[in-house]
């Protein structure tokens, strides 16, 4: 959590432990004024959120031994999430809860870090990260030789995001080790007893996520296998279908460059359908008063032959020190072999006033088609973020 002001305060437990606590909020609200479509039948209108109310609170014994983490509040939901640790020796950690941002996370500038925090406002579309839920399966009736059988779908309506190609992190409940044997190396693995709590012992250990992180001089190498299993209902138990993935990435600074590559690789399920590989990449250069993101995908090789790409571009100007303008395009294309290709785009520029990583007011116009241009969206939203 970005915050202005942190209260730090110190107080002795029981045992007698000194603590050192942070604790902070965060309130953001977006009004979207005005939002419509193309529908000939469609009014135009306004829409309303409260994104995030969030108090956080981080706290640790003075020689870092224990400590933990908690949040009041994601979205506009006051639900409860947090996280405690040991540290029993430099090179081991202990963690049992979790936290959604995740830990862990390989992405870069392709990911959260692409519109920072914008994401978490209206003023900007994250579904080209996060996926939206579902779509209707009659929008996909005249894709000749393609088929849609649900999952996650970016700003555009279409069967792909950047987390396929880039690991983001464990973020649900789990217990968790972080061993790090060497300054460079470190090794990271999460047991989700939570998320299948009940179940065989077996088939938990299965679904373990195990990451090797490499930090060297020209850049971070992380190597992520995230479990699952894919086995035929018998006498012991039932089908399980949720076949595990492989993700590998590099990231690395070059003076005014950044980079960050990625490959998601998916095991087959119980249909023995091969699934497409994922390749992405993510570019930024910050100059003085200008900079640039952009950030690719590409979805190839799968049994349906159709390969799936976005590309995003955010050139900004830094106008003053306490105001940016960001412009915000793109693309995103579905290409199946024999068939026409559907091909959609955005473009969302946007206004911030006030701190980069604090307290601002954000301002922007969103314009953006889905489904092959059948739908074509536009919202004028404005959103303020206040930390403390």
């Amino acid at each position: 959590m970005k915050k202005i002001i942190a209260i730090s305060v110190m107080f002795v437990l029981l045992t007698g432990a000194v603590f050192a606590v942070d604790i902070g909020g965060t309130v953001i609200g977006t009004t979207t004024v005005l939002q419509g479509n193309n529908d000939p039948d469609a009014k135009v209108t306004s829409d309303f959120s409260m994104n995030r109310i969030r108090f956080e609170g981080y706290g640790e014994t003075d020689e870092g031994l224990f400590g933990g983490w908690i949040r009041l509040g994601d979205g506009g939901t006051p639900s409860f999430n947090g996280y405690a640790f040991w540290k029993p020796m430099e090179q081991v950690k202990l963690i049992i809860g979790g936290q959604p941002d995740g830990f862990w996370g390989k992405e870069g500038v392709t990911g959260w870090g692409f519109y920072q925090t914008a994401y978490d406002t209206d003023v900007v579309i994250g579904g080209n990260v996060w996926g939206w839920g579902p779509a209707d399966p009659s929008f996909w009736a005249g894709m000749p030789g393609f088929t849609f059988d649900g999952g996650d779908l970016n700003m555009y309506g279409h069967p792909a995001k950047f987390r396929n190609a880039f690991y983001g992190g464990q973020g649900k409940d789990a217990l968790m080790l972080e061993i790090t044997p060497a300054d460079i190396v470190q090794i990271n693995v999460a047991i989700p007893a939570d998320e299948h709590s009940g179940e065989e012992t077996a088939n938990v250990f299965q679904f373990a996520t195990v990451q090797l992180d490499i930090k060297l001089d020209v850049g971070n190498i992380a190597i992520t296998y995230k479990g699952g299993i894919s086995k035929e209902a018998s006498s012991s138990g039932p089908a399980i279908d949720e076949p595990g993935a492989l993700y590998a990435y590099f990231g690395g600074s070059f003076g005014a460059i950044s980079l960050d590559v990625g490959l998601g690789y998916y095991m087959a399920g119980l249909d023995k359908a091969a699934k497409p590989i994922w390749v992405g990449a993510g570019v930024k250069y910050a100059a003085d008063s200008f900079g640039v993101k952009a950030r690719f995908l590409a979805g190839l090789a799968g049994d349906d032959k159709v390969t799936r790409v976005l590309v995003d571009v955010l050139p900004y100007f830094i106008l003053s020190d306490s105001m940016r303008a960001y412009v915000s395009a793109g693309v995103g294309m579905l290409m199946p072999d024999g068939g026409d290709s559907w091909t959609d785009f955005h473009f969302n520029p946007y206004l911030e006033v006030g701190q980069e990583w604090g307290s601002k007011f954000l301002a922007g116009i969103k314009y953006w088609s889905e489904y092959n241009g059948e739908i074509t969206n536009w919202a004028i939203p404005v959103a303020l973020i206040v930390s403390f």
